[in-house]
C-alpha cells in the first residue's frame, strides 16, 4: 500500500545535487547548554483552553492524507502528502521529546510531521518537517513554534536542518552533504513576533482561538525550510502578509487565508467548523494539496500496527473526495 507523503512549497522545494549554497558565516555547533537555544518566557501569558485539552489530550494523533504537486526542477511533480497532528511533552531544557520530565521542565507541544514523497525522474525524495509548537502561549501568537526541524533524502545525499526560535534571535543548526554547508551553526535575527511558515498549517487552524486576533496579519515570516533548501538561501526573515476572507467552499464555510511574501503567494482553505482541517492549499507556482482523507488513531497504533493505521487513513476515517476536498481552484 503507498504510503502518502507531502507536496507544498509550504514545506517548499527541494536539493539538487548539481546546486551548491553560499556559504553564511556560522559558527561551531559545541556550545555550551546554556546558549544552545534562546530563551522561552520561564511562564505562558495563558494555558490552553479546555475545549483544546479535552479534544487534543486523549493519546489519539490525526492523520491527514493529501494529493499534492510539487514544484521541482521546472515542473510540476505529482506528489503525496501526509499531515500528522499529535500532543506530547517536551523538556526544555534540550527541546527533546521526554514522557517523564519533571513538571517545571515541562512544556507541552502540538506537534506536526509533515511527510512528503515524490519522485523526479529516478530520483526518490522523502521530505520530514517537524513544528514543535506549546499548547500554552508564551509569546503573542498562539502555537508559536519553539523548534522546527527538517530532513531531507534523494540519492545524492541527505540534509539536516533545525530551528530554534526565540524573541529577538533564532538560532539554526544545518548538517549537510554539500561542503559549503557542512555542519553549521548561527544565529538568525528574528524580530519579536515574526512567524514561521512551517508553523501555519497548525495555526491556521485555529485550535484554541482566531488567529491574529481574527484579522489581517502583516510582519516579518521565516520561510519553510524546504523551500530555503530548495532555493539554497541563507535563513532570514521577511516581510509578509496574511489577509483572511470567509468563502462557501462546495457548499462549505471556510476560511480562506492568503499568505504573500516576494513573489510568493499562496492560498489556504480551512474548515470554518468541525476539526478545522486544512482542506488545501494552492501556491503562485502552481503548487496544491488537496484533501483525501482524515482519520485519528491511537498514537502506539502507529508505531506498533502500521499496517492497519494505513488502512484507516486511505479506507476509513471522515473520507472527503477528491472531488470535494475543498483546496482552491
Amino acid at each position: 500500500m503507498r504510503t502518502m507523503g507531502l507536496s507544498l512549497t509550504l514545506l517548499g522545494a527541494s536539493l539538487g545535487c548539481s546546486r551548491h549554497a553560499p556559504a553564511p558565516t556560522m559558527r561551531t555547533a559545541d556550545l555550551p547548554s546554556a546558549e544552545r537555544f534562546p530563551a522561552l518566557p520561564s511562564r505562558p501569558r495563558a494555558t490552553a483552553g479546555g475545549a483544546f485539552m479535552r479534544a487534543w489530550s486523549d493519546g489519539r494523533a490525526e492523520l491527514s492524507g493529501y494529493r499534492a504537486r510539487v514544484n521541482r526542477y521546472g515542473e510540476l511533480r505529482a506528489a503525496e502528502l501526509v499531515l500528522i497532528y499529535v500532543t506530547e511533552p517536551m523538556d526544555r531544557r534540550t527541546w527533546v521529546k521526554d514522557d517523564d520530565v519533571p513538571a517545571e521542565h515541562r512544556v507541552n507541544v502540538l506537534k506536526l510531521n509533515a511527510s512528503l514523497k515524490f519522485q523526479t525522474g529516478v530520483y526518490p525524495y522523502s521530505v520530514m518537517t517537524s513544528v514543535f509548537a506549546p499548547v500554552d502561549r508564551y509569546r503573542a501568537e498562539a502555537f508559536s513554534p519553539v523548534k522546527i526541524t527538517l530532513s531531507a533524502q534523494e540519492w545524492c545525499g541527505h540534509v539536516f536542518h533545525g530551528v530554534w526560535p526565540g524573541d529577538e534571535r533564532s538560532t539554526e543548526q544545518v548538517m549537510s552533504y554539500f561542503a559549503q554547508e557542512g555542519e553549521r551553526r548561527r544565529d538568525v535575527p528574528t524580530p519579536a513576533g515574526t512567524l514561521y511558515e512551517d508553523a501555519l498549517l497548525i495555526q491556521l487552524r485555529e485550535l484554541d482561538g482566531p488567529f491574529a486576533g481574527g484579522v489581517d496579519w502583516r510582519g516579518t515570516l521565516v520561510p519553510s525550510l524546504w523551500s530555503i533548501r530548495r532555493a539554497h538561501t541563507p535563513t532570514a526573515a521577511v516581510e509578509a502578509t496574511i489577509a483572511r476572507s470567509r468563502v462557501q467552499l462546495d457548499g462549505k464555510d471556510v476560511h480562506r487565508f492568503v499568505l504573500r511574501y516576494g513573489e510568493v503567494t499562496r492560498t489556504f482553505d480551512v474548515e470554518a467548523e468541525g476539526t478545522h482541517r486544512v482542506l488545501g492549499w494552492q501556491g503562485s507556482d502552481g503548487e496544491e494539496a488537496r484533501l483525501l482523507r482524515t482519520a485519528r488513531l491511537p498514537y502506539w497504533q502507529l508505531n506498533h500496527q502500521g499496517d492497519e493505521a494505513q488502512r484507516a487513513l486511505f479506507g476509513l476515517g471522515d473520507e472527503v473526495p477528491a472531488r470535494d476536498a475543498g483546496a482552491p481552484r
